[in-house]
């Protein structure tokens, strides 16, 4: 009997927990979305520029498709371009683009869909546009995660050990950039962030970890 009305008074707690604005047992997918744009001052040729973002890629990503499109314009722009976001107008809100930004213009591309422990759907696209001082990296990386939920805190411990999908898009579109400016002796400065970056991270050598964003958590 007591048993019994032990359980009941327990089936009554979470019932009351799963119930109202307060639902601590909720779970909800998440849409992170990540855009780096860097400014690379460097005289190195587009050759060694792009061998040098496809090496650091690979650090991270095994399965990518690159090119190296012909230019329309043989003249090299006084501007960099940059990527193009897909219109999204009457797509679900929280949709992760199926293919990310396009390159047109870019000298190098890479689009990548790696299998990350943590997070759904992820696609990771780097452009490289040249311009009379350089060259222009615009990256960009999207994918859905779980939060909440009856796996919350097993899903943080396991996030301790193993890592995030937030660090891995982050250690990924960093050693790109760490692999040129290491390769070419460029002058790497940040022109665009999303979320923004603490620090100067690009700065350091290949394969260190990030520190995280401000907005990122473990």
């Amino acid at each position: 009997m007591k048993a019994s009305m032990i359980a009941v008074a327990v089936a009554a707690t979470l019932a009351g927990c799963s119930t109202g604005s307060g639902n601590m047992f909720a779970s909800r997918d998440r849409t992170v979305e990540y855009i780096r744009v860097f400014d690379l001052k460097t005289d190195a040729q587009g050759q060694l520029v792009a061998r040098a973002a496809s090496e650091g890629l690979s650090r991270n990503v095994k399965n990518a498709t690159l090119a190296t499109p012909v230019p329309e314009n043989a003249e090299v722009q006084d501007q960099p371009g940059r990527f193009k976001m897909p219109d999204l107008a009457g797509a679900p809100p929280g949709t992760v683009p199926a293919r990310g930004p396009s390159c047109e213009g870019a000298s190098w591309t890479a689009k990548a869909a790696p299998d990350v422990r943590g997070g759904q759907d992820m696609n990771i696209v780097a452009c490289l546009f040249p311009y009379k001082g350089g060259y222009h990296l615009d990256m960009y990386a999207a994918f859905v995660k779980k939060e909440g939920g009856w796996m919350e805190w097993p899903r943080r411990a396991a996030n301790y050990v193993l890592g995030t999908p937030d660090k891995y898009a982050e250690r990924t579109m960093l050693d790109i950039v760490r692999t040129i400016r290491e390769t070419t002796n460029a002058q790497v400065a940040l022109v665009e962030a999303k979320p923004e970056v603490a620090g100067a991270p690009w700065l350091e050598p290949v394969g260190v970890a990030p520190r995280g964003s401000q907005t990122s958590k473990p």
